[in-house]
């Protein structure tokens, strides 16, 4: 546990979020709002930054940043946005947050290199503030098993930091021998020093101004240059493309099933199974390959969930059971069955020990406990409740070609096998449907009711 009571109130933090993502290919998304373990760059870079222990916060961004600040507004809505309506480099990028700099030091990121973990910022802020140094930065062995090119670490014979150079890594040998660094693009600077140096760095050839030009002025200056290393290897992957991208996410997702199978979740191939940062699954539930659980979805414990199923911002009660199948948006209770084959669409409340079988589609319905929903039936629009038995190919017909309208099955109802229900319809309490029959109006209570159209043929009480 790093202690950090020692330089609280001491640092300023700048987010360069200025990037298009113009290797990315995309032409509506900018670089900070492309996906990450399910969440945005800009957000998975922030849930990971110590965001409580910085006085003055900015982030650099790009003309038409409305989608950026919904995102970070959410997460601390404290930020300063500095615009960057050029693309002029990182240390142009940097100069436009210069203005709203009031601290001692400040910690300066890059959206675009979102896995760093806190532990790994804290301890660059640590060493950089106890040592008063005015710059620092996170450096890490180059591989021949880390993509893209990196800024690569030169150093001079008495092993200070005197430069950062862009080099393609087809430059380089790789011998394994760890005497390569290079930069993973976080820093820390004395603030006074940054404010003298950045105006003052030189235009590039293609008319861009660079950060990684603040590691010669401050060697030649006599400075020593303070480095850490990540606290894992695999926080300094860098994404510039949307290969480096499937990597990062390839990381973000075994991180998030590591942390779940530490807490009791079994997974059965984590390599096939993906689940979003926000969700959550409790202990003892066990999950199958080449399952998605997306957005913010709540799984209780000691449930089974797949193979091959996808949950999309919902919640599933204990015990519950998702097989082969697609939950979007909706609220499952205790020891629900769904599936295999089967789809639960969006604003569905399934509740209690509900039994629905295979290849069945529901949608925007209220499922009462105990019911039962046999294999190959359409249920929209619906409210259905208690004990209600719902036999094999039963469709609620609910649009008219113009129209939605609700099917309403009361209590202990039971509806016998390919029966069409004509919506606006009501089947009351206990009422019992002959299989086949195609119903167009409203069912009394305890009543047996049969054909095409359907009709009243007994009382049952």
């Amino acid at each position: 546990m790093i202690k950090v009571n020692s330089f609280l109130n001491t640092f300023d933090i700048v987010v360069l979020a200025a990037g298009k993502g113009s290797r990315m290919k995309s032409r509506t998304v900018s670089k900070p709002m492309h996906l990450l373990n399910g969440i945005t760059l800009i957000e998975y870079l922030l849930f990971h930054l110590p965001i409580k222990y910085f006085n003055n916060k900015i982030v650099v961004v790009s003309p038409n940043y409305e989608d950026i600040q919904s995102k970070i507004n959410n997460i601390d809505n404290k930020f300063i946005y500095a615009v960057q309506n050029n693309p002029k480099g990182t240390g142009d990028a940097l100069f436009q947050a210069l203005k709203n700099l009031k601290s001692k030091y400040v910690l300066v990121v890059n959206a675009d290199a979102p896995l760093i973990t806190q532990s790994s910022y804290l301890n660059l802020m640590k060493n950089h503030e106890n040592k008063k140094l005015t710059l620092s930065l996170i450096q890490d062995n180059l591989t021949d098993t880390i993509p893209g090119d990196y800024g690569i670490i030169e150093k001079s014979n008495d092993g200070n930091i005197k430069s950062i150079q862009e080099k393609s890594r087809n430059h380089y040998e790789f011998n394994n021998d760890n005497s390569l660094q290079f930069n993973v693009g976080v820093y820390c600077f004395d603030v006074n020093w940054l404010q003298d140096c950045l105006p003052s760095l030189t235009t590039h050839s293609n008319g861009e101004k660079y950060i990684t030009d603040l590691v010669e002025i401050a060697y030649k200056q006599g400075f020593n240059i303070g480095t850490s290393y990540p606290k894992n290897s695999d926080e300094s992957f860098g994404i510039n493309d949307n290969y480096e991208l499937s990597l990062a996410n390839n990381i973000a997702r075994m991180r998030k099933n590591k942390q779940l199978m530490t807490k009791g979740v079994v997974i059965v191939d984590p390599n096939s199974t993906y689940i979003d940062y926000n969700s959550d699954v409790e202990e003892g539930t066990i999950i199958y390959p080449g399952t998605h659980i997306k957005g913010k979805s709540i799984i209780g414990k000691d449930c089974k969930i797949g193979p091959n199923s996808e949950l999309d911002d919902s919640i599933i009660g204990n015990n519950s059971i998702i097989n082969n199948s697609i939950v979007t948006k909706s609220k499952l209770g205790k020891q629900v069955h769904v599936g295999p084959f089967s789809h639960v669409r969006q604003f569905t409340d399934i509740k209690d020990n509900v039994f629905i079988g295979t290849n069945v589609e529901i949608k925007n319905s209220t499922i009462d406990s105990k019911s039962k929903l046999g294999h190959y039936c359409y249920i929209g629009d619906s409210v259905i409740g208690q004990l209600v038995n719902i036999g094999a190919g039963t469709v609620t017909c609910n649009f008219d070609g113009d129209k939605k309208h609700k099917t309403n099955i009361k209590s202990k109802a039971f509806i016998g096998s390919g029966t069409m229900i004509i919506a606006p319809i009501i089947i009351n309490e206990g009422a019992k449907i002959g299989a086949g029959s195609v119903l167009t109006q409203d069912v009394q209570k305890y009543s047996l009711v049969y054909g095409v159209p359907a009709k009243k043929i007994r009382n049952l009480r």
